[in-house]
This record gives C-alpha cells, sequence and structure tokens, in this order.
C-alpha cells in the first residue's frame, strides 16, 4: 500500500466526515501526521479539485466539486440512479416537458441527468454542471428542507445577483419564499434564473432523512401562463414523485416537508 496515497485518502474521508470546514492544523493532529506532510498533501488535492478552500482568511478546506462529480459518475451506476432515470422519463411522458435531477454539493446544485423532448424547453443547465441555488426551483426545493441557519451559511457563501428582473436578491425575500415552498408542497422558479423558464421542483431525501437531491419540470412560462390549472398539477406530479424516489432509498417520513 502506497503510505501517500493512503494519507490522502484519509485527509479526504476525514474532512467528508467533518460538518465543518477544516484547516491543515487541524487535519494533521487528527489523523497524526506531520503537518509539512498535511500541507502538501492538502494542496495537491487542491490542485486536483478533490478539496477546495472555503475560507482563504482562515485558510480552511472542505470537499472539491471534482470530488463530487467523480461521485456523480458512480452514482449513475448504483440504484439510486437506476431508480430516479425511469422515473424522471414517466414525468417527461406525462408532461412533454424537460425534467432534470439535481444533487447538492456544498451549498450548489450540480446537474445529475435530464429527460427532454425536441418540443421541450432548452434551458443553460447541463448534466455536470455547477449553479447557485437561491434563484433555481431545485435549489429553492432543497434550500425549504434546511434550517435557517443551514440557508444563511449557504447564502451568505453565494452573493444573490440578479439573473433576470424577477430573481429574489434578499434575505427576507428568499426565506418568505421558503416558507410558501414548504406550504404547498413544492418550489417554484418564475423566470428567475432564465427569464422564459417556468420550474416546478421537489426535494429527495436519502435514508438518513437528509435533502440531497431534487427534481424539477421545467416549461416555458408562455405555456404555463396558458392554462392556469398546469402549476399545480406539475407540482403535485413532481412533489408525489420526488416523494416515491425518497421512500424507495429509504426515507422515513411521511410528508416532504414540515410545515
Amino acid at each position: 500500500m502506497n503510505r501517500s496515497t493512503a494519507r490522502a485518502i484519509d485527509i479526504i474521508d476525514l474532512v467528508a466526515e467533518s460538518k465543518e470546514s477544516m484547516t491543515i492544523t487541524e487535519i494533521s493532529k487528527i489523523l497524526d501526521m506531520p503537518k509539512s506532510t498535511a500541507f502538501d498533501l492538502v494542496y495537491t488535492l487542491v490542485n486536483k479539485g478533490y478539496l477546495e478552500a472555503t475560507d482563504s482568511k482562515n485558510k480552511t478546506f472542505g470537499l472539491g466539486l471534482r470530488l463530487f462529480q467523480a461521485g456523480a459518475r458512480y452514482l449513475e451506476k448504483t440504484n439510486f440512479y437506476d431508480i430516479a432515470h425511469p422515473v424522471l422519463e414517466e414525468i417527461m411522458r406525462k408532461t412533454n416537458e424537460t425534467i432534470f435531477l439535481a444533487l447538492e454539493n456544498n451549498g450548489r446544485l450540480v446537474y445529475l441527468d435530464k429527460v427532454e423532448t425536441t418540443s421541450s424547453v432548452r434551458t443553460y443547465c447541463q448534466i455536470g454542471s455547477s449553479h447557485p441555488m437561491y434563484h433555481a426551483g431545485l435549489g429553492k426545493a432543497i434550500l425549504a428542507a434546511f434550517s435557517e441557519e443551514q440557508v444563511r451559511e449557504i447564502i451568505k457563501e453565494e452573493e444573490l445577483v440578479p439573473k433576470t428582473q424577477y430573481t429574489i436578491t434578499t434575505l427576507d425575500g428568499l426565506f418568505k419564499e421558503l416558507d410558501e415552498t414548504r406550504k404547498r408542497g413544492y418550489a417554484i422558479d418564475n423566470r428567475e434564473g432564465e427569464i422564459e423558464v417556468f420550474c416546478v421542483a421537489a426535494p429527495i431525501y436519502n435514508a438518513m432523512g437528509k435533502a440531497f437531491a431534487g427534481i424539477s419540470i421545467a416549461s416555458m412560462v408562455s405555456r404555463m401562463e396558458a392554462d392556469p390549472g398546469r402549476v399545480e398539477r406539475f407540482g403535485k406530479l413532481i412533489a408525489e414523485n420526488a416523494f416515491s424516489i425518497s421512500k424507495r432509498i429509504g426515507f422515513r417520513g411521511d410528508t416532504l416537508y414540515k410545515v
């Protein structure tokens, strides 16, 4: 067994299990390795994208996107992907719209899967791409499952930049929207991320009861406005299927949101 490789994996495991980002001093102390060794390994992992600096001032580190993307590729071959993908296809057949599956990673969305038809809406979201959570239906669906403290922690790392004139750009406005999301049972993105796109979304929970992913239906605003009942029908459909996926991967709750 290569000692350096084993130590690098130990560092990834340690950071992954920690609730907070960690300093090199903390890593070296817990793993009982020289600080110089920890320094070299941490920055090698940062350069490769498996760790990332979360606070340049305090020099703390968390998991990097590359690690998550590698995990996403693994998920494609696991039970979760096998369960979720056919559901996305079924929702597409029922709605004739684009259906997305995304995962939360360090307060951002990473898109894992997409099912679309030739007539469905085209969006800038591509498989493997990473986006902020605050202006996306998928992001708000997951944020609504988090505590206020968790949301504040995520948002402080992400400036609320308007993507369109409809984007929510204040924390108070976002909290109000998340409260409405919990009450209705699904999230709405009404032209907040893309000016012609309307989305409804719902969270997916794992066996530990954590909202870690979500699914959404993306449609043209014009099609949603042409049929006033479409939002509620799509919302209920996406919520029912998100709950079904959650149950099938071990979620033991009885509702998507606690109001």
